[in-house]
């Protein structure tokens, strides 16, 4: 098996990380391989927005503690928004493609990773809406996902779920 099938086949939803920092260097190399997804007719409708710094980590925690009395982030220090005009019909194809390169790229690296699909209305919402601006998101924009990224806190157990049988047909 090759490693990138290793890489697709070990990675989980992490939900509990640990307070240390992912490596600037591996963090452009998730970010780069963020940009080889495709796209629709190639036109690259996504942005990718990617909160490192523990300040701008923080206040969308608080923002989700604010709004829901639940941190959706599990205290990951990164957040890798993906995000793009939100009236395109590929933005959400084209959206998943780059969080599912992400996903990938993450786990060759052994950083763990989940998708967190609340960003979009936490930014929406009266208190999110400031945030947003802060984070340069404009009004006609949505996001598509938030991948979270950090390393497994050893107290989460891991979790692979087991594939249903029957999902692939060839004919």
């Amino acid at each position: 098996m090759n490693e990138t099938i290793k890489s697709i086949k070990k990675r989980y939803s992490c939900k509990s990380y640990l307070n240390k920092r992912v490596p600037l260097s591996k963090l452009k190399i998730i970010l780069e391989a963020s940009k080889q997804a495709p796209s629709a007719l190639n036109r690259q409708i996504c942005n990718v927005l990617c909160l490192n710094n523990p300040v701008m980590v923080n206040k969308l925690r608080e923002l989700s503690l604010k709004e829901s009395k639940i941190d959706y982030y599990y205290n990951a220090p990164v957040m890798v928004l993906v995000y793009g005009p939100k009236d395109d019909k590929f933005l959400d194809k084209d959206g998943a493609c780059i969080l599912e390169n992400i996903f990938i790229a993450a786990s060759s690296l052994n950083i763990d990773s989940c998708w967190i699909n609340h960003t979009d209305d936490l930014l929406n919402s009266k208190n999110g809406k400031l945030l947003k601006k802060e984070f340069a998101i404009t009004n006609d924009a949505r996001i598509v996902g938030t991948a979270i990224l950090g390393y497994r806190n050893p107290k989460f157990k891991v979790v692979y779920k087991k594939r249903k049988d029957n999902f692939i047909k060839i004919i």
